[in-house]
């Protein structure tokens, strides 16, 4: 009787506990809109990212509307990117907003796209704060 031999067997085990950030992370994968974007405006989205990655994302998401972000539907002509419904997830209709200004000064400029998993795929950054009607 002939011995069968094994081979190195892997296990193909996919990964839980990988990457667990505890802060928001940011992702410009899907980012289809960012017009009236000026110098004062990137300054202003580079501290605001630093800020809001500051803090654990439990903290962040005790923090109010003004401060930290919300999750709102909102009427935008401007469709969400195709490709991120097919690799990230079906888009519920609601958006995560986040001030670019806190307390709308010197403009109503909104950063908006969704969080998922602690990732914020931001699909437009709307400096002047046109994109809707507040």
């Amino acid at each position: 009787m002939a011995k069968i031999k094994k081979k190195d067997a892997k296990i193909v085990k996919q990964c839980t506990e990988c990457f667990k950030s505890k802060h928001i992370l940011f992702s410009f994968a899907y980012l289809v809109y960012q017009q009236n974007f000026e110098k004062n405006d990137i300054e202003a989205l580079y501290n605001r990212m630093k800020e809001l990655s500051s803090v654990s994302y439990m903290q962040l998401s005790l923090w109010d509307k003004y401060k930290g972000f919300e999750e709102v539907r909102l009427n935008i002509t401007k469709e969400i990117p195709n490709n991120f419904q097919t690799d990230i997830a079906e888009f519920d209709g609601k958006y995560t907003v986040i001030r670019l200004y806190k307390n709308n000064n010197p403009t109503k400029g909104r950063i908006i796209g969704k969080i998922i998993n602690k990732v914020f795929y931001i699909f437009y950054i709307d400096a002047k704060g046109i994109l809707y009607k507040h």
